[in-house]
């Protein structure tokens, strides 16, 4: 974009977080590689959030944008107060959600639900949690079912794109006999607890009257329905 990181800037990351000036300009390179549209400083902003700081205060109205287009995880560092740290030590607040994968976009994506929530940003977290679910989902109908004639389970086979997430649960519903009884047992939880997901993300993602709740997203339990699909994935050599 032009600009290059202020002195003030670069100065305020060599104290706090015990960097030299070249490896502080190294990491925001590799940053700004993965995220182009970043300002050097809003890129300085998502180094200093991954060292749990932040120099927000040294950020304009364009650095903020620029950062903003990224998603809210890279905005700042998330964290609260418990009263049992010493000397009032801040923690981080605990995820609503742990899945590990070695697909990094799916890493992102769970870094984001989690951000996204303790941001109080429910609306983002319940579609961000229905988009994931969807992919996984579809992943394992795509190692069970690898012929042509089944890629009706997840994909339309005259525009090619991805079937409604609605469709696709279904189907992986309808598919559970082809697994384990253990396995079954597992995709028709899967199917009562993803419902939500199936019909009332697309409510919250059309609809300006459809705002997401922290208490919703704890009914949810989404980490009850992402340990199931792990279940499932595992059988499937995911």
């Amino acid at each position: 974009m032009g600009k290059a990181l202020r002195k003030e800037i670069r100065e305020h990351l060599i104290r706090t977080l015990g960097m030299t000036k070249g490896s502080i300009a190294v990491r925001i390179s590799e940053i700004k590689y993965q995220h182009p549209q970043l300002t050097p400083a809003a890129a300085a902003q998502y180094l200093a959030k991954k060292k749990n700081k932040s120099i927000m205060r040294f950020l304009d109205d364009e650095d903020k944008k620029s950062l903003a287009s990224v998603g809210t995880t890279a905005i700042a560092p998330v964290v609260i107060r418990t009263s049992g740290s010493k000397g009032g030590r801040r923690t981080p607040p605990k995820p609503i959600l742990i899945f590990r994968s070695t697909n990094p976009f799916i890493e992102r994506h769970i870094s984001e639900i989690n951000g996204t929530y303790h941001a109080d940003c429910c609306t983002a977290t319940f579609i961000l949690c229905r988009k994931v679910m969807e992919n996984l989902i579809v992943q394992i109908l795509k190692e069970k079912f690898p012929s042509a004639k089944d890629r009706s389970l997840y994909e339309d086979s005259t525009s090619r794109r991805s079937l409604d997430f609605s469709v696709v649960l279904a189907n992986f519903y309808k598919a559970r006999t082809k697994f384990s009884i253990s396995t079954s047992k597992a995709i028709d939880r899967i199917k009562q607890r993803a419902t939500p997901f199936k019909d009332d993300a697309n409510d919250k993602a059309h609809s300006l009257f459809h705002i997401a709740s922290r208490g919703e997203m704890e009914t949810a339990n989404v980490q009850e329905i992402f340990e199931l699909i792990t279940i499932v994935m595992k059988e499937v050599g995911l």
